[in-house]
């Protein structure tokens, strides 16, 4: 019976342990901003004693308000539930029968009760009553949602469908003992919001990350549940807000996510010389982040062609560069055929950078003279655009050479037959390759903490161009990727004409050791498109190497199988042991055939 009981004591310790955090916060109206208002602003009663809805004697309509201070909630509080009582209150009259239902809105009328709060805007309708209330009404989602948004009160009204039934009688309905029961939890959920630098140039992409600091699990169903907002005129307006995507994601505690924002706008908000803040909301969880934005010098682009004449069939390289982080597009002025618009748009070109385009034979085709090829860059609500011309001409033909005529030597008596002369054939143009290549890893699976060695092998004629000395990025895969490593790099167009390979140490841009799982990496090319190779981390901690890595792909070592009749012939020992197994089954089988 003792232990019975103590196991009893230990599953509800247990449990009050589990639930160490749960907070009940139980309110009742600020009776300094609740009270009611009559429909034609003759009287606002505020105080405990006038939480009145109906209508009077001089058949006019009267509404309820009640505020209540959400001010002792904890900031990262988790609001799990909350529920409006509104039972204690008396029915005088018939109000339910005359004025037709009772309806509870949710409506932000401030620090102030006025005559003018009678028809203030509904923000959420909630629910409606055809009678007295009889149990509390859970208003969760409304309370989360003001939690979220940053306000310090809770502000509902209650009024009848009908302002008066016009009988000169008093229709109402009187509350004694309204409250609003908030359960929450605090110590669970703790993140930081941090952009990674505090000013940036017009134009700058804005990296955010979000970390986990808690003990719990950070989950969210929308893959993109952040704004950008610009202050203007004191009031934060959102200027960027990204589309929604239902995709489910976790941050577990100690682990962290990245977004990023280019500087668009979808909000006709110009982005210019102004602060601004990043502002993530997950559930009842709210983390923002300032920063500011500084115009410098006006986007520029150059656009400048390798050299000034090529020959037909000839790929034509032509260098661009530009002072800031933009995207652009590129267009080709032919002799004939008018502009052609590129494909070979770069969507991100990195600020003082010099990339190299290919202009490929067939954009150029067998038409001869001056093209005018031309760059147009865009940053922002900037834009700049450069040309560059370049001549196009046909290949030189030899000159033929002349017989000299004989001097002294009388020609032949005899007529030497014909001879045919070769059909001259015209050279083809040749075309570059294109650029191929693989990536690959040193294995499939590691261990927490051992290095991960990445290979690029160029398998075509043409080298692999990188736009710079690391273009990878390593991603984990969880219900979507999420980007937890970018290594620094030179921003240097790099070949690749046999192989290159990179270390990745486990650690993620904050420098922290990562958490098994799957993951990805992602290299990026100027001339060969996207590669990628997957990999799993395991929890075990890798043995310390003495080897350093090796710099060359891993290769396979064939394997050879060898069989199990051979393994027994060459071991006599064995053979001998089965035998006497043998003769011994063999003396028990006759000795039972005997009996």
């Amino acid at each position: 019976m003792k232990r019975k009981i103590l196991s009893i004591l230990t599953i509800c310790l247990l449990l009050g342990l589990i639930n160490i955090n749960a907070t009940v916060l139980l309110k009742t109206p600020d009776a300094s901003k609740s009270g009611d208002v009559i429909s034609d602003g003759s009287y606002v009663g505020i105080g405990s004693s006038h939480y009145v809805a109906g209508d009077n004697t001089a058949n006019m309509g009267i509404r309820c308000f009640l505020t209540f201070d959400l001010s002792g909630l904890p900031a990262g509080a988790n609001i799990t539930s909350a529920y409006l009582n509104l039972t204690s209150s008396t029915v005088y009259s018939d109000p339910f029968g005359d004025l037709g239902n009772m309806y509870l809105e949710q409506v932000r009328y401030g620090t102030l009760l006025t005559a003018g709060d009678y028809n203030t805007p509904v923000v959420k309708f909630i629910c409606g009553y055809a009678g007295k209330p009889t149990t509390a009404k859970n208003v969760t989602t409304a309370v989360k949602d003001e939690f979220s948004l940053g306000y310090t009160r809770f502000q509902v009204r209650l009024r009848f469908t009908s302002k008066t039934d016009n009988h000169g009688d008093f229709d109402r309905i009187v509350f004694s003992g309204p409250t609003l029961t908030i359960n929450y939890t605090t110590g669970v959920t703790s993140a930081t919001l941090q952009t990674n630098k505090s000013t940036y140039s017009l134009g700058e992409t804005v990296y955010f990350t979000l970390k986990n600091t808690g003990t719990a699990d950070i989950t969210s169903n929308d893959i993109n549940p952040w704004v950008i907002q610009k202050y203007i005129t004191g009031v934060w307006q959102n200027c960027y807000v990204p589309a929604a995507a239902i995709i489910p994601w976790t941050i577990h505690p100690g682990q962290s996510k990245t977004w990023s924002w280019g500087q668009n706008s979808n909000a006709m908000i110009p982005i210019d010389d102004a602060n601004y803040r990043v502002r993530v909301t997950i559930g009842s969880n709210t983390w923002t982040d300032n920063f500011k934005i500084e115009s410098g010098p006006p986007l520029s682009i150059t656009a400048t062609a390798s050299q000034s004449q090529y020959t037909v069939g000839d790929t034509v390289k032509i260098y661009v560069k530009a002072n800031k982080n933009c995207s652009v597009e590129f267009y080709l002025q032919r002799p004939v055929g008018g502009e052609l618009h590129l494909s070979t748009t770069l969507s991100s070109l990195t600020a003082n950078v010099t990339y190299t385009i290919s202009v490929p034979s067939s954009y150029a085709s067998s038409d001869t003279g001056t093209y005018r090829f031309r760059a147009v860059a865009t940053a922002g609500s900037e834009t700049d655009e450069d040309e560059t011309l370049y001549d196009v001409v046909a290949a030189e033909t030899p000159v033929p050479t002349t017989t000299p005529a004989p001097t002294t030597t009388p020609p032949p008596t005899t007529t030497p037959p014909p001879t045919t002369t070769p059909v001259p054939t015209t050279p083809s143009p040749t075309t570059t390759p294109p650029a191929t290549g693989m990536l690959s890893l040193s294995k499939p699976q590691y261990k927490q903490g051992e290095a991960v060695e990445m290979y690029l092998e160029s398998t075509g004629a043409t080298p692999i161009q990188l736009p710079n000395t690391a273009p990878w990025a390593v991603y984990k895969i969880e219900g979507g990727l999420f980007e937890i490593y970018t290594p620094t790099s030179a921003e240097v167009i790099t070949e690749v004409t046999g192989h290159m390979n990179w270390i990745w140490d486990q650690k993620n841009n904050l420098g922290e050791r990562v958490s098994e799982g799957s993951y990805k990496i992602v290299l990026h090319t100027l001339n060969a498109g996207e590669y990628s190779a997957s990999f799993t981390i395991t929890e075990e901690t890798a043995a310390p190497t003495t080897q350093p890595p090796s710099t060359q792909p891993p290769t396979t070592q064939p394997t050879t199988t060898e069989s199990p009749l051979s393994s027994l012939l060459e071991n006599p020992i064995v053979l001998i042991g089965g035998a006497l197994v043998l003769l011994l089954l063999v003396l028990i089988i006759v000795i039972a055939v005997k009996k």
